[in-house]
């Protein structure tokens, strides 16, 4: 059978991403809907049922990767995988493929020999596909839960972990995004009226809430709901910032105040995926020269550091053939449109 398109999906605990690419090579679609997964298998089914309506008609190859096999529904990792396998192939069949790192693409048959290799194996897949274009340079992919900071050389990764605790243990695997993480996890007090303020250990604000003040959020890729529930406008965001300071923003106060508080968390944050970035850079004999190749909704990020590293930056996107109405889009999706194109490599 001839396959016209590839369809890639990365399967995350907050998010399912889908992209497609066609013969060629060209991406022809690029998508993410929320899948709140902790909330129950139900989130996934439903996203899954949103995407359908995006899907290409005649010969396809699916092909997924995931970090979803973490979140706690699942009694433990093995499990997580392999009821997420089990839904897809109920839903493609023979036509899905499971991506396992170096092992490549399994039948679903395969599966439970695999585990260690499937289980958040997205990053891999990202890394194994921006290799094999740009041969050398470090992958930092800015999601909105994590960061990937993935070396690789002569187009192979040449990262030193490979699972999630190892990767966490190298720095190549950092628990901080631009949308999902609570300010209590980057913080605990700021500059406020000249003074040290301390925050409560509470989750009222996340950092889509900072990134909405400091006017770099994409809002097209914040998809959950605020922890208080209401709206999402840097009114809004406003006022959860100002509760993690046990306080409510003054009317007529000068709001400029709590502009310069945000602008000190997104500093912060970028100083943590700093310090990660550079403990890998120090292990690793890679050219000065060597892009930083950004992906994900916290790309801009990854800009200011090359800016701060001395390295040329380049944009996932620059590496595919993909219309400019579905540039942001494909970034965002950096795994789905990865595995998708390795897919394509193999058929």
């Amino acid at each position: 059978m001839t396959i016209n398109t590839f369809v890639g999906w990365d399967v995350g605990g907050a998010h399912l991403k889908v992209a497609s690419v066609d013969r060629s090579g060209m991406v022809t679609n690029a998508i993410q809907f929320p899948s709140p997964l902790w909330l129950g298998m139900n989130h996934l089914d439903q996203a899954l049922d949103n995407a359908s309506q995006y899907l290409p008609v005649g010969k396809v190859m699916h092909v997924m990767t995931m970090t979803a096999e973490l979140v706690d529904i699942f009694d433990d990792r093995c499990a997580g995988v392999s009821q997420l396998v089990a839904t897809f192939t109920k839903r493609f069949g023979n036509h899905i493929k499971i991506y396992a790192g170096q092992s490549g693409l399994l039948d679903s048959a395969s599966v439970a020999n695999h585990i260690e290799e499937i289980a958040s194996a997205n990053w891999h897949a990202t890394a194994n596909y921006v290799g094999s274009l740009a041969g050398n340079g470090i992958l930092v992919d800015i999601g909105s839960t994590t960061t990937d900071i993935i070396p690789f050389q002569s187009g192979r990764c040449c990262q030193r972990g490979y699972t999630d605790r190892e990767r966490m243990q190298f720095n190549e695997l950092v628990y901080t995004g631009i949308i999902r993480t609570p300010v209590m996890a980057i913080v605990d007090c700021i500059p406020y009226k000249g003074e040290w303020q301390s925050l409560t250990a509470e989750c009222f604000a996340t950092m889509a809430d900072i990134y909405r003040l400091t006017g770099e959020l994409n809002e097209d890729d914040d998809m959950m709901t605020p922890p208080d529930g209401a709206g999402k406008t840097p009114s809004a965001s406003l006022k959860r910032l100002a509760r993690m300071l046990g306080t409510d923003p003054g009317h007529g106060e000068n709001l400029a105040n709590w502009r310069q508080a945000a602008f000190f968390i997104a500093e912060q944050q970028l100083q943590q995926i700093s310090q990660a970035l550079f403990r890998v850079l120090s292990d690793k004999t890679i050219a000065d020269d060597a892009p930083l190749i950004g992906a994900g909704c916290g790309r801009f990020l990854v800009y200011k550091l090359s800016q701060r590293t001395c390295r040329p930056y380049m944009d996932f996107s620059e590496l595919l053939d993909v219309d400019d109405n579905l540039r942001l889009a494909a970034a965002s999706c950096a795994p789905a449109v990865s595995v998708a194109q390795i897919a394509r490599g193999d058929f």
